[in-house]
């Protein structure tokens, strides 16, 4: 492990500024919400002039470049999706803490959420978790045993542990604050949307490229979805409205972009309409091709109902598409009803009669359009680094101001640590 960050990490930053860790159990190279989360934050945070250290596991293969994000020893834990699970020992938890932090802020429970909560513990300082994954939609990724009630059930208990030993929860969403709350969490929780960097996806400009590439005309419509394709997303209801949609329309296109274990059944149904040549797998899309291929879309498809606060859909409306979905919670702010898009419940006719609506009245997509530009302005990087950083200040602050005569030994704390977590189980 790199024990020592280019960054002022280990100085004392002036004017107030604050020497932040981010702690996360998946980060670049790999493409997912979080990874991505934590890598535009953690690039705002040092625009603000604050010192940033990202902790995360190291990927076999990939020549860490950042000398600002130290990588953890780590070992394959799942094939389906690809996951390493980081094994932080004395070494790295002897570097870090000789690493004058001002606040720990875990984006993931796992091993190295948990290993920032014992650093936060030991050293002292304010400990802060996003809680970006609702884990108890995604057991299913462990097998036979996942969709067991007991397997869920401890989920949901894991879940509220990993928020109950933290000082205070960040949630992307009011949804998640919702489903906290309902869990038993019992600190604080403050809702800190997630952000993107609005200029890259708003000032994109139309070339073509795209659909030269997927052998579409300048006058076929393009309906894309853009994520990770797995059985959580509901792709195959997309694919299955779009069969609907496309009896209608011989102009339509579906362009599912992404990767993942469920593409090969994907393809496989959309081979089995007859619109099945009209459903186009792009595969992984470079992250700096992404604002080109939305702003050549027409309309904005999802139909998932275990989101947090999606990134995906951060940019479909910053790049001006109107969007059709399935009614939940996340969507809220981003997609309203009859203003820029058109919600509709997790039903086949109603959701293919929406796209079909659309797509016969440009004027609506126009206005619509303009709408998801006017409503992505709340979802900028900046506001949700802005925010966190008046967050940090605080608890940085209180922690300060409160911290005892004599310091607890790391042995009690350790106890004190363990006897949170025993009281939250008892809870759950």
């Amino acid at each position: 492990m790199q024990t020592q960050p280019q960054d002022s990490i280990t100085s004392n930053p002036a004017g107030g500024r604050l020497r932040i860790g981010l702690f996360t159990d998946t980060y670049l190279p790999q493409v997912n919400g979080v990874a991505i989360s934590v890598s535009l934050l953690a690039r705002e945070l040092r625009e603000m002039g604050h010192a940033v250290v990202v902790i995360a596991p190291h990927f076999a293969g990939y020549c860490e470049q950042d000398p600002n994000v130290l990588r953890l020893p780590a070992v394959r834990g799942l094939q389906t999706p690809p996951f390493d699970v980081a094994l932080p020992g004395p070494r790295a938890t002897r570097a870090l803490r000789q690493m004058p932090l001002d606040v720990i802020h875990a984006h993931t429970p796992l091993t190295v959420g948990l290993w920032a909560c014992l650093l936060a513990r030991l050293s002292g300082v304010p400990f802060i978790s996003t809680y970006h994954t609702s884990i108890a939609d995604y057991t299913h990724y462990l097998g036979r045993y996942g969709d067991l009630q007991l397997t869920r059930r401890a989920a949901v208990g894991f879940s509220a542990l990993s928020c109950n030993i933290s000082d205070q929860v960040v949630a992307p969403s009011a949804k998640i604050q919702k489903l906290l709350l309902s869990q038993g969490v019992r600190p604080p929780i403050r809702v800190v949307p997630n952000g993107i960097d609005l200029a890259r996806f708003q000032t994109h400009e139309l070339r073509g490229a795209w659909r030269r590439r997927l052998g579409l005309g300048a006058d076929d419509l393009m309906l894309v979805s853009l994520g990770r394709l797995e059985s959580e997303k509901s792709l195959d209801f997309v694919i299955e409205a779009f069969a609907a949609v496309a009896a209608q329309r011989p102009d339509a296109w579906l362009v599912l972009a992404g990767d993942g274990s469920y593409r090969a059944a994907l393809q496989e149904q959309a081979a089995s309409t007859t619109a099945g040549r009209r459903i186009l797998f792009p595969g992984m899309i470079d992250r700096a091709e992404v604002p080109g291929l939305l702003h050549e879309a027409d309309l904005y498809l999802t139909a998932s109902t275990t989101e947090v606060h999606p990134l995906s859909m951060i940019e479909a409306i910053a790049c001006g598409l109107p969007v059709v979905g399935v009614r939940d919670e996340a969507l809220q702010g981003m997609v309203a009803d009859g203003v820029n898009g058109w919600i509709t419940p997790k039903e086949t006719g109603p959701f293919s009669a929406a796209v079909l609506r659309l797509l016969s009245d440009a004027g609506a997509r126009q206005a619509f359009g303009q709408a998801s530009l006017s409503l992505s302005q709340q979802y900028s990087i900046q506001a949700q680094a802005a925010a966190l950083s008046e967050l940090y200040a605080q608890l940085s602050a209180a922690r300060a101001g409160a911290r005892p005569a004599r310091a607890l030994s790391a042995v009690t704390r350790y106890k004190v640590l363990l006897d949170r977590g025993r009281r939250t189980r008892r809870l759950a």
